[in-house]
This record gives C-alpha cells, sequence and structure tokens, in this order.
C-alpha cells in the first residue's frame, strides 16, 4: 500500500505488532504487511545475509568517519546518502574492462594498460607476470592516469619467453572488494 499526503503516517516506520511494517522509500511512506519466515535459511542466503551484515558495518563507520564520509557525500544523488553509496560500494567489486598488452614485448619500459572501474573507486591495480612454470617474472602496482579509467603498469623486467607468459591483474576498491582477471600471451 502506498499513502499520499496522509498526515498521520507520513514519515512513520517501523512496525505495528506483527502485521505492517512501516517504512521510507525516496521520501514516501510505504506500508506493508509483514512477512514471517519459517522456512529455514539456505547456505547462500546464510552467505548473502553474512555479507549484508558486513555492508551495513562497513557503511556505519563510513558515516562515523568525517574524511570517509565526505568522499561519498560527494557523490551522492538526490534520495541517497553517504550510507546508502557506501552500502552499494562494499556490495559491488570492481570490474576490469581490458587489459591492453599492444605495448608489450617483453622489455623493461613497456607498457600494459589497465582498464578497472567500479561504482564509486577503484583504489589499486596490481600486476602480476608469470611464466608458463608458475614462476613470478615481476609484481608491481598501476599508476591511475588522468581521465581516472586507465592505469599503466611500467614493466621492470625482461621476458625473453612471451609466449604463455600470464598477465594477472587485480583491482582493490575502497571497501577491500578484490576482482582478479587473467590473459595469457598467445602470440
Amino acid at each position: 500500500m502506498k499513502v499520499i499526503e496522509n498526515d498521520l503516517v507520513m514519515g512513520s516506520s517501523g512496525k505495528i505488532g506483527k502485521m505492517l511494517v512501516f517504512r521510507q522509500v525516496a521520501g514516501k511512506t510505504i506500508i506493508a504487511k509483514r512477512g514471517i519466515r519459517t522456512a529455514p535459511f539456505t547456505e547462500n542466503q546464510e552467505a548473502i545475509k553474512e555479507r549484508f551484515k558486513e555492508a551495513t558495518l562497513y557503511a556505519k563507520a563510513v558515516t562515523n568517519d568525517p574524511i570517509r564520509k565526505q568522499w561519498y557525500e560527494a557523490l551522492v544523488k538526490p534520495g541517497q546518502s553517504a550510507y546508502n553509496l557506501a552500502l552499494a560500494d562494499f556490495c559491488k567489486s570492481p570490474t576490469i574492462k581490458k587489459i591492453t598488452l599492444t605495448a608489450y614485448n617483453g622489455q623493461i619500459g613497456n607498457e600494459i594498460l589497465i582498464r578497472a572501474v567500479d561504482n564509486f573507486s577503484v583504489e589499486t591495480v596490481q600486476i602480476e607476470l608469470v611464466d608458463t612454470n608458475g614462476n613470478n617474472i615481476e609484481t608491481g602496482v598501476a599508476l591511475l592516469q588522468e581521465n581516472g579509467l586507465d592505469w599503466i603498469y611500467t614493466v621492470t623486467a625482461n621476458n625473453p619467453t612471451l609466449l604463455g607468459t600470464t598477465i594477472r591483474v587485480t583491482a582493490t576498491d575502497l571497501p577491500g572488494n578484490q576482482t582478479i582477471k587473467e590473459e595469457v600471451i598467445q602470440v
């Protein structure tokens, strides 16, 4: 049920007994029948509940930290709060859109370009180059470019055997969510 311009319930939130629940959504009062769960939660549902608990703890910590709260407040949209944005940020990992290897031929100084995005901010992008035997050739951190989307990693070790080299990219956002993407050189 949606209530429009009713002074009795406008702005209400909470519940009445075990029957009705009042909540605020985008400045509107929503009244709904309260459901009572009788079936046990599945393992996947329990994992989602746990993740949401962690997200609420993160969002509360953000709102209690004036500096981090200010970061999120700078990007809120109408009907949003820093808390909502922090909650959403915690629940969404960064995305690695592409790994561009056209300027990489195994020489020191070559560059690898990574496009990594997030609903709030990608904090770090780490690169690991691994040979066909699983040995680490090098590991390092890419630098964010002025466009705010692309990261450049400048190679620091020679790699005479390009074929089969794995480029492993790890993008990390502010809450610590990580996304890993790998590409194997098939020249």
